[in-house]
């Protein structure tokens, strides 16, 4: 997933959860073909509000 000289600086620089994060980020960014902001919301288990997932077709 992460190459090791990356996991270190990382591990540095971002506390537990953060680095938790990124590396789901970064697997479902290498296992969607396409990713839509909505699919990722949805896959990940973050506290995300529905209606901030998707656009309202009133807001231009």
């Amino acid at each position: 997933m992460l190459p090791l000289f990356y996991k270190k600086i990382l591990k540095k620089s971002l506390n537990h959860y953060q680095l938790i994060t990124l590396k789901m980020l970064v697997w479902e960014l290498q296992t969607q073909k396409e990713l839509r902001i909505e699919r990722l919301a949805t896959n990940l288990p973050l506290p995300i509000q529905e209606n901030s997932r998707c656009r309202h077709p009133h807001i231009k």
